[in-house]
C-alpha cells in the first residue's frame, strides 16, 4: 500500500462531505438525531476488536442500557464506549464503576486531499494475516497495550467491519507496526459514513522512520476507497508527540467523548497522579486501594 495517494473527495464513491454540527456523531446532547432512529441503523451497536469491544454510544437511546453493556466487559479486556451522548448523565448511573476517558478525539476529513504515502524501500504496509498475530501481540504488550484474542488476526474474528494493517520489514519480514480500523457503516449502517482508527502501535526497536505515519495514511486511503467521509481516533490528552503527528496529517479535534469501565488495565487513568512520597510496601497497598475507591490520601508521615 505504500505510494498510494488519496485524491480529492470529488472522486469518492457516494461520498458525503463533512458538515460541522450536522453529523450524528457530534450531536451528543438533547434529542437523538432522526437519522439515528431510522430502521436501517443498528441499535445498541458494538464491535469486537480483539482487545475488547467498541460500543457506539450514539446508538444507545437509554443510558442505563449502555451502562449495562459496559458492565459486561470480559476479564483482561478493555471495552470503550465511544460517541457517548451526555457522558455526565451516563456517569451518574454508575459513578463507582465508570469513568470519563481523559483522551482527545481527532477527525480526518476523507473528502479533502490527503498527504501522499511516501514510498519506502525498508518496509511495506499490507493487511494483517493469521501468521502475524504473535508479532502483533508482542508489540502491543511491549507498548503496555492489551493484546488481541487468539485467532483474531487475519480474518479479524467474525467482524467484517474491522480492518488490520501491519508494516512489514521488506528484508527480514518482521512486523514493525500495526493499526486497526473500524468501518462504522458496516458496523451499524452509520448515517455519517464514518470510520475510526484504533490500537496504533510501532515496535520500539524499529529503526525505520515514518512507520506510524504510513500506517495512519494507509488506513485512511483504505477507507477513502470505500467512500467513507471521515476517520476518527482517540489519543491521550498528554501524548504531545502523537498529537503533533495528527495535526501535521490534517486531523482536527472534535467534541467526541468516551467512557470506560474501571479495571486494573486503565487504573492510572482514573485514580489520578501518584503521591510523591515513598511508602513501605504495606502502606502502599492501603494507599493504592483507597485511591481506587476515590478516597483522597494526605500524607502526614510517609515513614
Amino acid at each position: 500500500m505504500n505510494g498510494i495517494v488519496a485524491r480529492s473527495g470529488q472522486q469518492g464513491v457516494g461520498r458525503m462531505s463533512i458538515q460541522p454540527g450536522k453529523e450524528t456523531s457530534l450531536k451528543h446532547w438533547g434529542k437523538v438525531p432522526p437519522a439515528l432512529s431510522a430502521p436501517s441503523v443498528r441499535d445498541e451497536a458494538s464491535i469486537d476488536c480483539g482487545w475488547g469491544r467498541l460500543l457506539f454510544g450514539q446508538t444507545f437511546a437509554d443510558p442505563e442500557r449502555l451502562v449495562a453493556a459496559l458492565q459486561l466487559e470480559g476479564s483482561g479486556r478493555r471495552d470503550i464506549a465511544f460517541y457517548v451522548r451526555e457522558p455526565h448523565v451516563l456517569l451518574s448511573h454508575a459513578p463507582q464503576s465508570l469513568f470519563l476517558d481523559p483522551s482527545h478525539t481527532f477527525r480526518l476529513d476523507l473528502g479533502k486531499q490527503l498527504p501522499a504515502i511516501e514510498a519506502s524501500a525498508s518496509f511495506k504496509v499490507r493487511p494483517a494475516e493469521n501468521k502475524d498475530e504473535a508479532a502483533i501481540n508482542t508489540i502491543y504488550v511491549t507498548r503496555g497495550m492489551v493484546p488481541v484474542s487468539r485467532g483474531f488476526c487475519g480474518n479479524s474474528g467474525t467482524e467484517k467491519a474491522v480492518t488490520m494493517l501491519v508494516a512489514c520489514d521488506t528484508a527480514s519480514r518482521h512486523i514493525l507496526g500495526v493499526v486497526m480500523g473500524i468501518d462504522h457503516t458496516m458496523a451499524f449502517n452509520d448515517p455519517d459514513r464514518g470510520t475510526s482508527l484504533w490500537a496504533l502501535a510501532v515496535d520500539p526497536q524499529a529503526r525505520h522512520p515514518g512507520i506510524g505515519k504510513a500506517l495512519v495514511l494507509s488506513l485512511a486511503s483504505h477507507f477513502y476507497r470505500r467512500g467513507r467521509s471521515y476517520m476518527d481516533l482517540s489519543v491521550m490528552h498528554d501524548n504531545a508527540e502523537a498529537i503533533a503527528l495528527y495535526d501535521k496529517l490534517g486531523f482536527e479535534r472534535v467534541p467526541v467523548y468516551s467512557v470506560k469501565r474501571k479495571n486494573p488495565i486503565n487504573e492510572t487513568l482514573f485514580i489520578g497522579p501518584s503521591p510523591d512520597e515513598s511508602f513501605n510496601i504495606y502502606a502502599q497497598i492501603i494507599v493504592d486501594e483507597a485511591r481506587r475507591r476515590g478516597i483522597t490520601v494526605e500524607t502526614e508521615d510517609a515513614a
